[in-house]
């Protein structure tokens, strides 16, 4: 019986962040590509793009042309130009990343496989402050409200990045960077409508004085959600608002602070599938439960440049999450995290990135839910960690070794140790090659260490009921869990093409071993007097760290000019895997997130068109193949906006998504009692100022 656990409950993540080209650098105060955005960043080519900015692979700015791992930056030309009104929605556009919406306000995102609602494998961070709840092991998409304008660039490293960013870093690293307040300047203003949602934000920047600037923000939601195969609406309504501020401070040309705080709240309706635990009349239970959540966090940074060899940072974050969820289930969630790093160039030969950090996890969970409970619903967890990263010059400008590793204790699993090496040759002017391999573990969740759930049951006649009895199934956590391990092998090529076209090429082998697998170790039949007979099977289930699978890939991006005004990028990843039959059954193992949740080929294909100063048209086409063996069948999406710009601060755009289906179902997690959300077809407005 495959599992796939849809985990939901908390959100938020880790708070008052002070500094560090050791951690998310913003560009500096320029050119605040808004409204008025000029068309310069469409002719440039895609590494030149890619060189403007990246900071999360290593941990300082470096040209991604010269990045020994997969990168691809979402810049703000990216973010304004889009269709998408949301961050995940944004991210469909990155090679090897999974993007599904599912229930109300939910996202499943991924790299490069084990997609769920949750993610456990996949570090997202905000301006270097992790949004990953610990407790849960993911991220709470629906809660990421920053308006788009306010966004800098998304910076996503497909692969390990553990050696720099710790344990949960496994299959990749998002790192979503807002502009720097100086960057951002006056009033803007966005708003969108459709028939289904609604939203609008505001942002105000200013300077204080030559050395002192600032920005607040406040956002608005209101979406309908998804819609039910038949076209009715799942749901009720989903809304939320969010508001915040940053002050960033360079009294001179060595240090620089920022001070960043935000705040936010929603209420939704979410549609679900209870076990009905009345044995007498077995079953599932449809319920629309209300759910809500609200979220706050502080961030802080100082940097200090000593010399153009020597960088020193600190950075401190503390976040704090309620959420609720399941009729009543309520998680309260805190995280507090140091961090301080120094990047030193001791030599022309070595060049030397060192951290050391900490933070404490507190969370509670209260409420009663027949669906999901802690054996201990009060916990602390301590995490201490270090690491080094040599990046040693072979060659100048042609060959480059880069080593390191992250030193990880917690109270839990004890103590991880996460190396990588990576070479980076310049072939050529046109040319560069690179490769990797990397260790990086993922350490169990509370839910996998204390957790029992009761998520289905099963009437006979179902494929995964053999019985003719009703088959209730119970899961418990293995409180004595080891951290799931992965090996992975990268190699990659970027070329520039004749006429000016660019190519991005990478291939990746993993090996996992510990998987979170989900293995049977009992049942019993179920009375229920007066009946003398049995009415039901309880089947005991366990997650253990026992799993292991093997995945590889490709991933691939081609981007030029066909005209001058005509800029295109293609882009395709293939998937595949295969996990190690259990010792025990023969049989592959239940992985707690199956990987036949990732679709093993997508494609897509954008289209940015400028008609003069005034008009534009973007347009995207997406393929991704069907998941789990058809439950979800393949689609083709069609996108496209249509902009007209009647002066410098005034945009007017015409959005149309899904346009090729009146709907579509994006994900569901297989096995899990919850109905099928269908995103429809919409038709929006959209209206953008700033003065």
């Amino acid at each position: 019986m495959r599992k796939n656990l849809n985990l939901l409950l908390a959100s938020a993540a880790i708070w008052l962040p002070l500094a560090a080209p050791a951690f998310a650098e913003e560009a500096p105060p320029a050119a605040a590509a808004d409204v008025e955005a000029p068309a310069a960043l469409m002719e440039m080519s895609l590494e030149d793009l890619l060189t403007l900015e990246s900071t999360s692979v290593a941990k300082k700015r470096q040209r991604v042309s010269d990045s020994a791992a997969a990168v691809y930056v979402i810049t703000q030309e990216d973010i304004r130009r889009s269709t998408a009104n949301s961050i995940p929605e944004l991210l469909r556009t990155v090679p090897g990343v999974e993007v599904g919406q599912q229930q109300n306000g939910g996202y499943a995102v991924s790299i490069r496989g084990f997609n769920s609602r949750l993610a456990n494998a996949l570090l997202v961070m905000v301006d270097g402050r992790s949004i990953y709840v610990s407790t849960l092991s993911g991220t709470f998409w629906d809660q990421l409200m920053i308006p788009m304008g306010d966004l800098e660039r998304i910076e996503v490293v497909r692969g390990p990045g553990a050696t720099l960013w710790g344990a949960n870093a496994v299959n990749g690293v998002i790192n979503i960077i807002t502009k720097h307040s100086a960057a951002a300047l006056g009033v803007s203003g966005d708003a969108r409508a459709s028939t289904r949602r609604k939203e609008a934000s505001l942002s105000w920047g200013g300077r204080l004085d030559e050395t002192l600037s600032y920005r607040v923000h406040g956002a608005w939601r209101r979406d309908k959600g998804p819609q039910d195969a038949t076209g009715a609406d799942m749901a009720k309504r989903w809304t939320g608002i969010d508001g915040g501020a940053r002050l960033d401070w360079e009294p001179d040309a060595a240090n620089a602070v920022t001070l960043q705080g935000e705040y936010s709240r929603g209420q939704f309706d979410t549609p679900f599938t209870f076990v009905n635990r009345d044995v007498l009349t077995p079953g599932p239970v449809r319920v629309q439960t209300e759910s809500d959540f609200h979220a706050w966090n502080m961030l802080g940074r100082w940097t200090h440049k000593s010399s153009d060899n020597l960088d020193l940072s600190l950075q401190a974050t503390y976040d704090h999450l309620g959420r609720s969820e399941f009729n009543g289930l309520t998680l309260e969630w805190q995280q507090t995290a140091l961090d301080a790093g120094l990047r030193w160039k001791a030599s022309d030969t070595h060049e030397f990135n060192i951290g050391v950090g900490g933070r404490i996890m507190h969370d509670t969970l209260t409420g009663n839910s027949v669906l999901f409970q802690l054996a201990n619903p009060v916990n602390t967890d301590r995490w201490v960690s270090g690491y080094i990263q040599d990046d040693i010059t072979l060659i100048p400008d042609r060959l480059r070794l880069t080593i390191g590793s992250k030193l990880e204790s917690n109270n839990f699993t004890g103590f991880e140790y996460q190396p990588s090496a990576r070479l980076f040759l310049r072939a050529s002017p046109g040319l560069s090659l690179w490769g990797g391999v990397s260790r990086a573990v993922r350490t169990p969740s509370r839910f996998e260490r204390s957790a029992v759930m009761s998520v289905t049951v099963m009437l006979p006649g179902d494929p995964q009921n053999p019985y003719p009895l009703p088959l209730y199934t119970r899961i418990s956590a293995q409180a004595a869990r080891q951290p799931e391990v992965l090996v992975a092998w990268e190699a990659g090529a970027r070329a520039k093409l004749p006429g000016g076209w660019t190519l991005d090429l990478t291939g990746y082998y993993n090996a996992y071993s510990k998987l979170t697998a989900i293995r049977f170790i009992g049942a019993a039949p179920i009375f229920a007097p007066p009946v003398p007979f049995p009415l039901g099977i309880q089947a005991d289930l366990q997650m253990q760290s026992v799993g292991k699978a093997r995945t590889w890939g490709i991933e691939a991006v081609l981007a030029g000019h066909i005209k001058p005004w005509w800029k295109v990028e293609a882009t395709w990843s293939h998937f595949d895997f295969k996990a190690t039959d259990d010792l025990l059954t023969g049989a592959p193992p239940n992985l707690l997130f199956a990987l036949e949740g990732s679709p093993r080929n997508q494609a897509g294909l954008r289209n940015a068109l400028d008609f003069g100063d005034r008009v534009s048209l973007d347009t995207q086409v997406r393929y991704v193949s069907s998941l789990l063996g058809g439950v979800i069948p393949a689609y083709v999406s069609g996108d496209a906006r249509l902009t007209y710009r009647p002066s410098e601060r005034i945009e007017l755009s015409l959005i149309g998504e899904n346009l090729f289906q009146e709907r579509r179902s994006e994900f569901t997690q297989q096995f899990f009692q919850a109905p099928i959300a269908y995103t429809p077809r919409t038709v929006s407005v959209q209206a953008r100022v700033r003065f």
